[in-house]
């Protein structure tokens, strides 16, 4: 039906090969669909110096590439395992186990029958060609609902996030458990009645839902306890132009207006040109 990939944009390897790979499979599986989660730069946390020089080379080359790029950062994450899971020292094994669970939901209609099933397809058509980003909660169904737009619980981290300001161009909400359709759009009703939720003026619907009675398993090391209800948000909002504006396009000016590093790309076979 399509595929699923994991990759970092701002390490070399996941860059540099993620994207090849992603290439190859553009030409030999043109029609597709190819979900891709991205570990994105983090505002504070920086896996290596050139970090923005590979996060927007690899961003170029991901807009031809992929039909949906689900942005993740590593600091977002620590802080949801820090301050929601109280685990005192988060290591990549807890990390690993958030983002896990996120794509266990969003495969669950695959794997399991339920009442409205979403497929790949429809995450492509629904979730309109901009990056979305991921967040998760776990409990009763108004409550799991108003979590997932609580900035706290999101995979990426919005250092100025203004609800007025930004606004929700579309979003997909996947439910598992014993949840019902009536649930659901009660809940869908309740947040835009309380202006939980501000979409933008042009796609004032924005809401698709996903719902599959088979709950989520636990594992015995599991960081989050046992739960019979979970919802995956996957959305699209505005605000996230500002992860690419501010923390890689401005550093990327800043080293590039120096030719910092330029060498070592020059000399794996680059052309300046390419920077530019």
């Amino acid at each position: 039906m399509g595929f699923f990939i994991g990759h970092s944009v701002g390490g070399g390897t996941g860059s540099g090969l993620g994207a090849l790979i992603l290439e190859r499979l553009a030409v030999d599986y043109r029609k597709k669909p190819k979900i891709v989660f991205e570990i994105y730069p983090s505002p504070n946390l920086s896996t290596c110096v050139v970090e923005p020089y590979n996060a927007l080379l690899a961003t170029h080359w991901l807009l031809d590439h992929t039909e949906v790029s689900l942005l993740l950062d590593n600091e977002a994450i620590y802080g949801i395992c820090q301050k929601q899971l109280r685990i005192a020292k988060p290591d990549v094994g807890n990390l690993n186990k958030l983002i896990s669970k996120v794509i266990s939901a969003m495969t669950s209609s695959l794997r399991f029958s339920g009442e409205l099933n979403v497929d790949l397809n429809k995450f492509q058509t629904n979730l309109v060609p901009f990056p979305p980003d991921v967040s998760i909660a776990p409990n009763d169904v108004q409550k799991i609902t108003d979590d997932c737009f609580k900035p706290a619980n999101w995979f990426v981290k919005y250092t100025e996030f203004d609800p007025a300001e930004d606004k929700y161009m579309a979003i997909s909400l996947n439910y598992r458990g014993d949840i019902k359709s009536k649930e659901a759009n009660a809940t869908v009703q309740w947040l835009k009645s309380n202006n939980k939720v501000a979409l933008a003026e042009w796609c004032p619907t924005g809401f698709k839902i996903g719902l599959n009675e088979v709950p989520a398993v636990t594992l015995e090391s599991d960081d989050i306890g046992a739960f019979s209800k979970n919802a995956i948000m996957i959305s699209n909002n505005t605000g996230i132009s500002r992860v690419f504006s501010k923390r890689i396009t401005q550093k990327y000016d800043m080293m590039y207006s120096q030719r910092a590093f330029v060498h070592w790309y020059v000399g794996e076979g680059m052309e300046e040109g390419e920077f530019a």
